[in-house]
């Protein structure tokens, strides 16, 4: 079967999109609420362009189970975070402690009396 000249093959039919989609339907089949983290940043026409504003290196999936918070970057075969990225960042940050703190803020002094 041929493919398109815009159309590329891919080799591993196990994509990041497609594994994310695995991973999501088995956490919420154990019962964890689970969801993908990421945004494709500002829409400006028909393009989207970075949001200054994203955090970076921020895991693909964000996942609460028993009273735990997992951050999932999801990968596809073979490859990993690389050393030094935005990623392997926010890794080293959400392991930090204190971690994994969550704030309800309906005005900002709500955040500056924990965040300071």
């Amino acid at each position: 079967m041929g493919y398109p000249n815009w159309q590329k093959r891919r080799k591993n039919k196990n994509t990041e999109g497609a594994l994310q989609l695995q991973i999501l339907k088995y956490l919420r089949a154990i019962g964890a609420v689970a969801g993908k983290t990421k945004t494709m940043g500002v829409r400006r026409g028909k393009v989207y362009c970075y949001d200054p504003y994203t955090m970076r290196g921020k895991g693909d999936l964000e996942a609460f189970k028993d009273m735990i918070m997992y951050a999932i970057e999801v990968k596809a075969p073979g490859n990993a975070i690389e050393k030094g990225s935005d990623q392997d960042y926010y890794r080293s940050l959400f392991h930090a402690p204190p971690s994994r703190i969550f704030i309800e803020a309906d005005c900002l002094e709500d955040v500056m009396e924990i965040i300071k």
